[in-house]
């Protein structure tokens, strides 16, 4: 068995079941994006379907929100580190929720840009949940979930909830792909 990469000489614990989970499907999605051209990248299975870069947005998005979170706030990459504006979106925005208006006219910019975005969310991501205690799994922030204050998630709900739902993300984009290979 493979010991995590992120492990830092400590005894093994709950931080390292979510950080092997973040780097594996980091590693697949890094694979899945090899070679994706704008075109490909800006396919739409159908006029209702997402496509591979909205989701790869959406995916830096949740990296980043929910480690803002983990964190209690401060810092983030979408709007303290200037890519909202980079991008051209509402710094507001999540991709939760979003029309497939919003999905069509996201803005024209390259692959490597958004993916510069994912890997600057995951940079701050990854030492937020090494920071993460046991004691701290029943944390909630509902002063920094202003939208649903009354439903704010627990701390180790979040620890499960990013690697499952990106993992999700990143199948979507392999299918994607291969949808648009068999097609063109």
């Amino acid at each position: 068995m493979r010991r995590s990469v992120i492990n830092m000489g400590r005894k093994l614990d709950h931080r390292d079941v979510t950080l092997q989970a973040l780097v594996d499907y980091g590693r697949q999605l890094e694979r899945v994006l090899i070679g994706l051209e704008l075109e490909e990248a800006r396919w739409m299975p159908t006029p209702q379907s997402n496509h591979i870069l909205w989701i790869l947005w959406h995916i830096g998005r949740m990296e980043d929100m929910w480690g803002w979170y983990l964190r209690g706030g401060g810092d983030n990459a979408w709007i303290h580190g200037g890519w909202a504006e980079r991008i051209g979106i509402d710094p507001t925005r999540t991709g939760a929720g979003d029309s497939i208006q919003q999905v069509t006219d996201f803005p024209n910019v390259s692959v490597e840009d958004v993916f510069d975005y994912w890997r600057t969310s995951r940079a701050l991501l990854l030492p937020t949940v090494e920071n993460i205690k046991v004691k701290d799994f029943d944390v909630k922030r509902p002063e920094i979930w202003d939208h649903a204050p009354d439903r704010a998630p627990t701390l180790l709900w979040v620890l499960g909830r990013i690697p499952v739902e990106n993992s999700q993300h990143t199948g979507q984009i392999a299918y994607i792909r291969g949808l648009y290979a068999a097609k063109f």
